[in-house]
């Protein structure tokens, strides 16, 4: 195992990304134990780690938000959700949170949210005189809503890594937490643009909150058609995103008439490419959790905490300071890949939920994404905006406040986020 650690962290300094480094690490280890013919199971494992079902939904969801952020769904909820909140203070801001809400449903990725709303909304914040750094933070920080308010690729990858854990019952532990997170950007919007004095719109006539809705209802189809047909177990997950893919190219090339088969060609080839790195990342991992297992890391790390620490208040408080670390420098779903093959067990060992602490984990690394020093999401909005990155971290803190009393709540408070799928018998 020492040759694995080693050769991973050498070449993450190198800064080879992170599937080639799972890969090599893991080939090195394997020739360490036995030479040359225990390459044999590097090939084995990385074929038996993506023959998985499930994990076909992946490339579907992809081509959904691909087509949707090509459609023009992005400015039909704008328009929506702005009729409901754009006559508040600061209602664009308000409008860009409650819009990430509803856009978390169609993509499940942080990054995909960030440049669809930021790129409408954030020009459009800063011409109406709301600062470039706020507009930012607020993008960045609501598009974390994006992996936990299902779907989410981050989930199912999650469910392939442990068994115990279903896509479904991951998919309605994500909905409370998520809706939380958003109630609470919003109430720190609301006091930054009451104290600001950024500008509100008039108030939406009923006639006009009513066409608007019409035209979002096409797009929210989508979400409510995959999530319903997952969660009511009337298809399985690979059926129910294929059925959303379809419908959003159908929406986009038919219905809407807003893209045309070029536009959905560039889509296939974008999922390609993003499903070809998250596949990449997934094979690799499997010959890496191999090796944790081998070693026995989990239960050692188990017995460790219960010698050291033994209160589950502090090993809770000490496991999301960890992952907001490893979230803050890697990318949520290598970051996952690494971490939780390594941590589930061990956590379960200390009698730990398993689906309490796979939604812990998720959220936490998706607030480090959001997160300096490096917080990718935050960064791609910063140059959205044309803004310092340095000035969008300071105006970001309190958003991520909000964040971290979430996470706090949905940490210690198990209910919140089991509710649902207890409600539902999925847990």
């Amino acid at each position: 195992m020492a040759i694995v650690l080693g050769s991973f962290f050498l070449l993450l300094l190198i800064g080879l990304p992170i599937g080639y480094i799972m890969g090599l690490s893991s080939m090195f280890g394997l020739w360490d134990m036995g030479g040359w013919d225990f390459l044999r199971i590097l090939v084995t494992r990385t074929q038996s780690s993506l023959d998985d079902h499930v994990l076909s939904a992946i490339p579907f969801f992809i081509i959904t938000s691909e087509v949707m952020n090509r459609s023009g769904v992005t400015e039909r909820l704008i328009r929506f959700v702005n009729r409901l909140v754009g006559h508040l203070p600061g209602g664009l801001g308000h409008a860009n949170i409650g819009v990430s809400v509803l856009f978390a449903g169609l993509t499940g990725t942080q990054i995909t949210d960030t440049v669809a709303i930021g790129n409408t909304l954030i020009p459009q914040m800063k011409k109406e005189g709301y600062g470039a750094a706020f507009s930012a933070a607020v993008t960045a920080t609501s598009s974390v809503l994006g992996p936990i308010i299902p779907p989410s690729i981050v989930m199912v990858i999650y469910s392939t890594l442990i068994r115990e854990t279903s896509v479904s019952s991951l998919f309605a532990a994500g909905i409370m937490p998520g809706l939380l997170m958003g109630i609470s950007l919003l109430a720190i919007s609301g006091i930054q643009s009451y104290r600001r004095h950024y500008p509100r719109h008039e108030r939406a006539t009923l006639t006009e909150i009513l066409i608007s809705a019409r035209d979002a209802l096409l797009a929210l189809v989508t979400p409510l058609v995959i999530l319903g047909a997952i969660i009511l177990g009337i298809t399985t997950i690979t059926e129910a995103a294929a059925i959303g893919a379809l419908y959003s190219i159908i929406l986009g090339l038919f219905i809407l008439r807003t893209i045309s088969f070029r536009d959905v060609w560039g889509s296939m080839l974008a999922t390609a490419k993003l499903g070809g790195v998250i596949f990449l990342l997934i094979a690799t991992s499997h010959t890496v959790g191999w090796f944790v297992t081998r070693s026995g890391i989990s239960a050692d790390m188990a017995h460790f905490v219960t010698q050291t620490v033994g209160n589950k208040y502090v090993i809770l408080l000490l496991l999301n300071i960890c992952l907001l670390l490893a979230g803050m420098f890697i990318d949520v779903i290598p970051a996952a890949i690494i971490l939780v093959p390594i941590l589930a067990p061990a956590l379960a060992a200390l009698g730990f939920d398993h689906l309490h602490m796979a939604i812990v984990m998720i959220v936490n690394l998706n607030i480090g994404g959001a997160t300096p020093p490096v917080g990718m999401t935050l960064m791609t909005a910063a140059k959205i905006a044309d803004v310092p990155y340095e000035k969008s971290v300071k105006e970001a803190l309190p958003f991520l406040g909000a964040h971290l009393f979430t996470l706090g709540v949905i940490t210690y408070v198990p209910v919140v986020p089991l509710w649902i799928p207890r409600l539902l018998g999925l847990w």
